[in-house]
């Protein structure tokens, strides 16, 4: 009797556990069949529309020139030292004006965590990660990508965080055809709690 009216009391006092994760569950639910029942988003990616990434997107590595148009990077080899998946290569050698440069700057992609150590240790601003996502590779041995590749990679893209027109040609890239802003704003088809 005694511990039928114990386990009876501690069933009372913690009945308020098993109403909150209800009404927690009810709500997750609500969001999911109002997302069931709305109009859906289908994006006509790559054939008519593209994604650009907003600014702090961290993207494919981009080795920057100077004025001059020469490499800045001074092959000092901190991005290599301080990346925690040793994927960057550095190889200095001096140039015939004693200037050091990297004679070997790779990068291995596939082991890349897009962390944005290297871009923040660098005291010559020589690497940055740029806004390109759409690169794939049926080997790893193709996603290890040289200084020379690295030079001519596009920086961050104009029009950040913005659906732009595209046009897809198989024997090229996802062409964009538009210069500002043309698609919709899907951040507006989130459903949110007011």
């Amino acid at each position: 009797m005694y511990i039928e009216n114990a386990l009876d009391k501690i069933g009372r006092e913690h009945r308020w556990i098993g109403v909150t994760f209800f009404i927690d569950l009810i709500n997750g639910l609500s969001l999911t069949f109002k997302y069931m029942f709305s109009k859906s988003v289908t994006m006509q990616y790559p054939d008519r529309e593209k994604w650009v990434p907003y600014p702090r997107h961290r993207g494919h590595h981009v080795l920057r020139r100077d004025e001059n148009g020469e490499n800045k990077c001074v092959a000092c080899e901190l991005c290599a030292k301080i990346c925690p998946c040793n994927c960057i290569t550095v190889v200095p050698y001096e140039d015939e004006n004693g200037k050091r440069r990297p004679l070997v700057y790779d990068v291995d992609m596939a082991r890349c965590l897009y962390c944005g150590l290297c871009e923040d240790s660098c005291p010559e601003e020589a690497i940055a990660l740029g806004s390109v996502f759409e690169y794939s590779s049926y080997t790893s041995e193709e996603l290890v990508v040289g200084r020379d590749s690295l030079l001519e990679m596009d920086g961050k893209t104009e029009h950040p965080g913005s659906v732009v027109k595209a046009r897809y040609l198989p024997s090229a890239q996802a062409m964009v055809e538009a210069q500002e802003s043309s698609g919709y704003d899907w951040w507006r088809f989130i459903h949110r709690k007011d």
